[in-house]
């Protein structure tokens, strides 16, 4: 009888000890769960997008007449090509289309009123750009047919964003990006266009720089959009601090909730720096990028720059932090008695290309490494990492 009790006892504590244990793993899974979705929950409220833009693409006839094939075709990939991977893991590469790329059809020139072939927009998209800025001084030059075929050979690349001109009436002015779940609302306005004026009625043809309908704009961009970008052609040529006028629209921008300002007009390079809006929110200014591609024979148009930064965006608290904030200078190199035309990163140029550089070779300037690189120092502030 004791043996039997012995063993109903054994067998009883056996069964309760296997017990207590299933409502532990149970519970031990359950929490397990919970800090996963937890996790991943946090991991879908935060959201990185990365970002790059550079300047002026000032497409002067000496550079397609030195780059076109005998079979009518150009050589315009090789410009771009020694940037490229610099775009490959940015979310949105930003350009300035400083002269409008129509076609032969209307007739391809150069300064003062330009017009460049629309194989550019096809080594543009090649090279990674994904955000064209149509709105310069030069974006008139070839008229509303200029700025109409334009537009129409670039829906060939839907996904390019073209902001600062529009063909119809009916076309946006805003334009919203919809990267990661996140909203990005895009932009662009230019101080003039050299005095020629747009058609009567067709005021939509060019964004034009007006308070009035900046502030419009930056409230239907807010409701439209989480981040805001707004591309402002403006400033005095070839100055390297921007004037009272840049720095006031910055401002009005910023107090408009503006996230960052994109300038383009100077063909040499300005600071960049942070705002504080009137709401207590913080702006990223790039004044000017300078000139990406250009024939400009003087070395500091030679030097232009890329931002390159990261938005880290809260999708919960609908707030923007900025992280790895960076200026690239960039040189353009021309070389091979003006065969050769190419943009590369100050940080992989080399002193070989600069004692070949035709601006070296034929006039004596200095375009060393050294040189860029205290030009920029010079130039530029502390405000922002520099990268050469």
């Amino acid at each position: 009888m004791k043996t039997f009790f012995k063993m109903s006892l054994i067998i009883l504590l056996f069964l309760s000890g296997c017990g207590s244990k299933e409502p532990e793993k149970s519970t031990k899974d359950k929490t397990s769960k919970t800090t996963e979705e937890a996790s991943k929950a946090k991991d879908d409220t935060l959201v990185k997008l990365n970002f790059s833009a550079v300047g002026d693409n000032l497409i002067h006839d000496y550079i397609y007449d030195h780059l076109r094939q005998p079979d009518g075709t150009y050589r315009f990939d090789e410009m771009y090509e020694p940037t490229k991977y610099l775009n490959k893991d940015r979310d949105v590469s930003y350009i300035n289309l400083e002269t409008i790329c129509a076609g032969e059809e209307l007739g391809l020139s150069g300064y003062p009123t330009f017009n460049g072939p629309t194989q550019v927009l096809d080594s543009l998209h090649t090279a990674g750009f994904n955000w064209l800025s149509a709105a310069s001084n030069h974006t008139m030059d070839k008229g509303e047919d200029g700025i109409v075929k334009q537009l129409e050979y670039l829906e060939k690349y839907p996904d390019i964003t073209v902001t600062g001109s529009q063909k119809s009436s009916e076309a946006k002015r805003i334009h919203v990006k919809k990267i990661k779940g996140v909203k990005v609302g895009m932009i662009s306005y230019t101080f003039g266009l050299n005095g020629i004026p747009l058609p009567e009625g067709k005021e939509y043809l060019v964004n034009l720089i007006d308070e009035e309908q900046i502030k419009q704009d930056m409230q239907e961009l807010n409701k439209q959009s989480d981040v805001q970008i707004v591309s402002m052609h403006w400033g005095e040529e070839y100055q390297f601090v921007p004037d009272e006028n840049q720095t006031q629209l910055a401002q009005l921008l910023s107090d408009a909730g503006v996230d960052v300002i994109v300038g383009g007009h100077p063909h040499v390079i300005q600071p960049m720096e942070y705002l504080t809006g009137e709401s207590g929110n913080q702006t990223l200014v790039m004044y000017s990028l300078g000139n990406f591609i250009s024939s400009q024979a003087e070395n500091d148009r030679m030097l232009g720059g890329m931002g390159r930064w990261t938005i880290d965006y809260d999708k919960k608290k609908k707030d923007v932090k900025f992280e790895q904030v960076e200026f690239w200078p960039t040189i353009t190199y021309i070389g091979d008695n003006y065969q050769t035309y190419k943009t590369y990163a100050l940080k992989d140029y080399t002193d070989d290309l600069a004692n070949q550089h035709m601006i070296h070779v034929n006039q004596g300037q200095d375009l060393s490494r050294e040189y860029f690189i205290q030009r920029t120092k010079e130039i530029m502030n502390d405000k922002v990492k520099l990268v050469y």
